[in-house]
């Protein structure tokens, strides 16, 4: 069996509103999410979308480019869920999951 490590880096530039980060496929597990509010002082909430219901999973507010883990363990998580942010301003946020084969 092989398994991929795979990293996506997303810029979100919308403002006040929820906004998809990452999509799930099956057989995937989330390692790491980073945040980093950059340039300027920001709220971040982390959503995390079952298909029916966006949850907050946690929030936090950020300084000047601070940098955020919002999850200390990995995530598993089923095919088609998402994982949103809803900002005050612009992020930038890496993602480090492993794909199952």
């Amino acid at each position: 069996m092989d398994n991929t490590y795979q990293t996506e880096m997303v810029s979100v530039t919308t403002t006040g509103s929820n906004v998809l980060v990452f999509t799930a496929s099956a057989s995937l597990i989330v390692r790491d999410v980073m945040i980093y509010a950059k340039g300027g002082a920001a709220t971040v909430s982390v959503l995390y979308d079952d298909r029916t219901t966006d949850y907050v999973v946690a929030k936090k507010s950020l300084t000047a480019d601070e940098t955020w883990r919002p999850f200390t363990t990995p995530i598993a998580m089923s095919s088609a869920q998402e994982l949103k942010v809803n900002t005050s301003e612009t992020l930038t946020i890496l993602i480090t999951y492993v794909q199952f084969s």
